[in-house]
């Protein structure tokens, strides 16, 4: 049908659109660093942390900001079906580094970081839970992939991706706030959520939702004889013996 010729080009392009908007805010992101080396407490992020800055936070938070981009440009390349079908082994490679540099970088310094976020206890808590779902969900693709569970990995690795995407989905939220001229603090606590329970959120619906779908279709269907006729019979079995129960392995993605 037209419609399903039509589904890898509508995936194909909402990947490429994704990539592009995760290169881009990533990009200005790093160009922000100016404000970091040294210390700029005039800007955005670091306006009001003088106090605090110089002790443990500075060397969790320059963790923090060099381990970031690297995590969200591998993941964003891994998490490519083209790039791991033409270079499987260069996917294996830059797997092991993408996972070290969040389950020893990314996730220890937000969860750090989290308890210094400017809109109290309720954002504390969001961050706090953002870093360690990464890191679990980091770990348990890790673990898949060694098990050779390759279809779990994928599905705990594109979990951690999201995650990750949080930092992304946060900016273009603060954005979207400057244009629409939002003024309320409420707006940042729930942006923060937002970030990672959204993307997560719209993940899991559309994995349930082909889950059921393909179970749906594997399921066989039989057809009394005689139906059309409107006469009653056993119901029918495949020639060869009796009615089979059909079990079919679909991929959760």
């Amino acid at each position: 049908m037209p419609a399903s010729r039509d589904r890898p080009m509508l995936s194909f392009l909402l990947r490429a659109t994704v990539s592009l908007l995760v290169l881009k805010v990533t990009a200005a992101i790093v160009s922000g660093y100016v404000d970091y080396f040294p210390p700029n407490f005039r800007s955005d992020f670091l306006h009001g942390r003088q106090d605090y800055f110089f002790g443990s936070y500075h060397w969790v938070f320059y963790g923090h900001i060099l381990t970031g981009p690297v995590a969200l440009l591998l993941g964003t390349l891994l998490s490519s079906t083209a790039f791991l079908k033409r270079f499987p082994a260069w996917h294996r490679r830059l797997g092991k580094p993408h996972c070290c540099c969040v389950l020893l970088g990314v996730a220890p310094t937000g969860l750090w970081m989290a308890w210094f976020a400017r809109f109290g206890i309720g954002a504390s808590i969001g961050f706090s839970l953002l870093a360690g779902l990464t890191a679990f969900c980091t770990t348990m693709g890790w673990r898949r992939a060694v098990q050779r569970r390759f279809v779990d990995h994928r599905v705990w690795m594109t979990r951690s991706t999201l995650l990750l995407y949080s930092a992304v989905v946060l900016r273009l939220l603060g954005g979207l706030g400057t244009v629409l001229d939002v003024h309320f603090a409420a707006y940042d606590l729930l942006a923060g959520w937002i970030s990672w329970v959204g993307p997560l959120l719209i993940f899991e619906i559309r994995r349930s939702y082909l889950r059921h779908s393909q179970q749906r279709r594997a399921r066989p269907h039989w057809r009394p004889a005689g139906a059309a006729s409107g006469v009653s019979s056993e119901r029918e079995t495949p020639r060869g013996g009796p009615a089979r129960d059909f079990r079919h392995r679909f991929n959760p993605l």
